[in-house]
């Protein structure tokens, strides 16, 4: 015979990652480099050489790149390759 189920709501959890605590990526990407806004969506990741980047998202012009962790600041394209 098996134990019944727990049916009560799981607990709240920190949003963040499951893996890694939350990180502050302000100063690898302050801001969009296409319209300046500061509002990002920024996910921790990596370039396909193996640098740890920054991917970060504009919902206001919804442009979209990677930035290098203590990079100079280039925006990057999935590829590496830098951005114009």
């Amino acid at each position: 015979m098996s134990a019944p189920r727990d049916r009560r709501p799981p607990a709240d959890e920190p949003l963040g990652s499951i893996t890694r605590p939350v990180v502050d990526d302000t100063d690898t990407a302050p801001a969009c480099y296409v319209c300046g806004s500061t509002d990002l969506t920024r996910v921790r990741l990596a370039l396909p050489d193996g640098r740890p980047a920054v991917f970060a998202s504009c919902p206001d012009c919804e442009a979209t790149a990677w930035f290098v962790i203590h990079g100079d600041g280039t925006a990057y394209g999935p590829d590496g390759t830098p951005r114009a």
